[in-house]
C-alpha cells in the first residue's frame, strides 16, 4: 500500500508491486525492488511467526471487529487496529516458544464508554447464553450491548452487535448448533446506537457447551 500526497500530481510514499516510492530532500522518488537473494534472518521469521499467529486468531472475528474497533486511530480501525493491540497486549509465548493470543487479555472492542462493575454469562437448557450485567454508571438509554463467541480452536465465532439495550441489564444469546460439544469464550462490550463510541470489551470466560 501506498499513500499520495498533494493527490495525483504529488508523490507518493510506500509499496505497490515492486515500486517504492519515498521522499528525499523534498524530492519524490521512486524505485524499483530488487528480488532478495539473502534468507531471512532468525529475527524476520520470529516476527513472521507472530504476525501469523496474530492473523489466525483474529480473522474468524473481522466482522465483530470492524465494530469494535471502529475509530480506533484517525489512520486506521477494524481489523487492522485490533491486530496492532492485540499483537502488542494479548500475544504471549508458552515454554516451547509456541506463540499465543491469551483470549482473556485480548480485546474485541475499544473506546471510552465506562464497563459495568460485574458481568456474568451462564448456559441456558435452551441451547442458549444469558448474559447479565449491572446497569450502574451514565450512559445513553439507546446504547447497546454486544456479544461474541469465539470457538477458539475450530476458528468460529458468532455474534450480535446490538442484542439488547444496555439498560435492560441482560440479554440471550441462541447458540448455533456448530458450537454444542464444544468449549467456546464470551465477551461482551457496548456501543452507542450510531456505533460512533463503543466500550472496552469485556472477558467473561470460557464455557463447554453441552452436545
Amino acid at each position: 500500500m501506498a499513500r499520495i500526497k498533494n493527490g495525483i500530481h504529488g508523490a507518493f510514499s510506500g509499496k505497490i508491486g515492486k515500486v517504492v516510492g519515498y521522499v528525499s530532500k523534498g524530492q519524490g522518488i521512486m524505485r524499483t525492488q530488487g528480488e532478495r537473494t539473502t534468507p531471512p534472518t532468525p529475527k524476520e521469521l520470529l516476527n513472521r511467526k507472530k504476525f501469523a499467529t496474530s492473523q489466525k486468531w483474529l480473522s474468524p472475528l473481522t466482522d465483530f471487529l470492524r465494530i469494535g474497533f471502529k475509530d480506533y486511530q484517525p489512520t486506521y480501525e477494524g481489523f487492522v487496529a485490533a491486530k496492532s493491540y492485540n499483537h502488542r497486549n494479548a500475544l504471549l509465548c508458552d515454554e516451547e516458544n509456541n506463540y499465543y493470543i491469551d483470549p482473556a487479555l485480548a480485546l474485541v472492542s475499544y473506546g471510552n464508554q465506562p464497563v459495568p462493575a460485574n458481568a456474568s454469562a451462564v448456559y441456558t437448557p435452551e441451547k442458549g447464553v444469558t448474559f447479565t450485567w449491572s446497569k450502574e454508571g451514565s450512559y445513553a438509554h439507546n446504547d447497546y450491548a454486544m456479544v461474541l463467541l469465539y470457538n477458539v480452536d475450530d476458528e468460529k465465532a458468532q455474534y450480535h452487535p446490538a442484542i439488547a439495550t444496555r439498560k435492560t441489564g441482560t440479554a440471550s444469546f441462541s447458540v448455533a448448533d456448530r458450537f454444542l460439544g464444544k468449549t467456546i469464550h464470551l465477551y461482551l462490550a457496548f456501543t452507542s446506537d450510531d456505533q460512533k463510541q463503543r466500550s472496552k470489551s469485556i472477558y467473561l470466560g470460557k464455557l463447554a457447551i453441552p452436545a
